[in-house]
């Protein structure tokens, strides 16, 4: 669940990430069974987002790739940067916010400094009342990088 948070802080970016997630639900689950999604990002010591890949299941002990997103440039064996789906998956709000937060990682706060790892956020179906949050928390990250959020619609409850 994404704790509301004041305007003057910063989002963390696993609000960032599990609120992009809620906002591009209804696409991502689209005409398939309900699911949970996984969300998995890994860190680098120079305070850096590496990748972030996002996982859906649709049955226990079932997980198909969404979509890899890739921060630095490729190299042997490393896919290149940029956003991939993959298994049929895909969703336009998704891809936009990823892409206009991604690009704007140094609007995001310095919390990824010093730890290297990898970060596991798992998200059900979002309420209305979630689904709230997180168009407020995009819209919050998105003012910080200077952009306007625009606003899609809340999905049907």
């Amino acid at each position: 669940m994404i704790p509301y948070r004041v305007q003057d802080q910063r989002a963390q970016i696993n609000d960032v990430l599990e609120s992009a997630v809620m906002l591009s639900w209804t696409e991502l689950q689209k005409g398939l069974r309900p699911g949970r999604i996984q969300v998995e990002y890994g860190t680098a010591p120079e305070a850096s987002l590496q990748y972030v890949k996002m996982w859906r299941s649709p049955t226990r002990g079932t997980w198909d790739l969404i979509c890899e997103y890739w921060i630095s440039a490729g190299t042997t064996g490393r896919p290149a940067m940029g956003l991939t789906f993959s298994n049929g998956y895909h969703s336009a709000a998704l891809t936009e916010i990823l892409q206009e937060v991604m690009l704007h990682r140094d609007g995001l706060p310095n919390a990824l400094a010093g730890h290297t790892g990898v970060s596991l956020i798992l998200v059900h179906a979002p309420t209305m009342d979630e689904q709230r949050k997180a168009k407020h928390c995009i819209s919050d990250a998105y003012q910080r990088i200077g952009l306007a959020y625009p606003e899609p619609p809340l999905m049907a409850a």
